[in-house]
């Protein structure tokens, strides 16, 4: 149950993050992507209560989501919080293979 969680988590991270035209052609509305993703993220805060973790799971989002010239503007690359977003939904697992 857990893996599904983190799995559809880190793929809906991704899908919100591609090009609206990519999404298009798939057929799914970006709204919709994330609305899902929130509503993923809060389910999983209820489930594991790391709430501080979803918290910043949450901030990242909504900061690679942000408009390029806005994030450009303010100072954020939405790249590098895309990557420390999938960092930090992959680390739990992959720790659980070294232990």
């Amino acid at each position: 149950m857990k893996f599904a969680l983190v799995f559809f988590v880190l793929f809906m991270s991704i899908g919100v993050n591609l090009p609206d035209g990519i999404i298009a052609r798939v057929g799914a509305d970006p709204n919709i992507l994330i609305v899902a993703l929130s509503a993923l993220v809060i389910a999983g805060l209820v489930a594991h209560r790391h709430l501080a973790l979803i918290v910043l799971i949450i901030i990242m989002c909504i900061g690679a989501n942000l408009p390029a010239d806005y994030a450009s503007h303010v100072g954020i690359n939405r790249d590098a919080l895309t990557a420390s977003l999938v960092a930090f939904l992959l680390t739990p697992y992959i720790s659980q293979w070294f232990e």
